[in-house]
């Protein structure tokens, strides 16, 4: 019986709710899938614009996006920071990047990053401070 109720709660769980901004195609398909099957709702965008409506129109518990979106120079990924914050202040946001300088890193944890990680990143790694995150809340 108890087997049952604890069942029951695990499903009465809510399901939380990741959106990946890269644009890379295969990583956010690696993205997506890896963290479906750890049981989150997720949902992707290639470029800044595509992010912003997604969050115009759904409530994310964690944003895992890029800094640069459009190439050489590209600093997008502060931005959605910025919009992330600005929507939905208790949502983690964990920001990637080859290409973070120290200036760059510092101001995306002054735009309110939870996390900024510099790629590459074993998936593995980027899931273990995603769950932190989300379970640190």
């Amino acid at each position: 019986m108890m087997l049952q109720a604890m069942e029951r709660s695990d499903r009465a769980a809510p399901r939380h709710r990741i959106l990946i901004v890269d644009d890379e195609e295969l990583i956010v398909q690696a993205m997506r899938k890896y963290f479906a099957g750890l049981g989150y709702d997720v949902d992707s965008a290639f470029e800044l614009e595509e992010a912003q409506a997604l969050l115009n129109n759904y409530r994310y518990d964690l944003v895992i996006a890029d800094l640069r979106l459009t190439g050489v120079g590209g600093v997008e990924g502060l931005q959605i920071v910025a919009d992330v914050r600005q929507r939905w202040a208790n949502a983690r946001v964990i920001l990637l990047s080859a290409y973070g300088t120290p200036e760059i890193e510092r101001e995306s944890y002054q735009r309110g990053a939870d996390a900024f990680l510099h790629k590459p990143k074993a998936m593995m790694e980027i899931a273990h401070v995603a769950v932190n995150l989300l379970e640190n809340a």
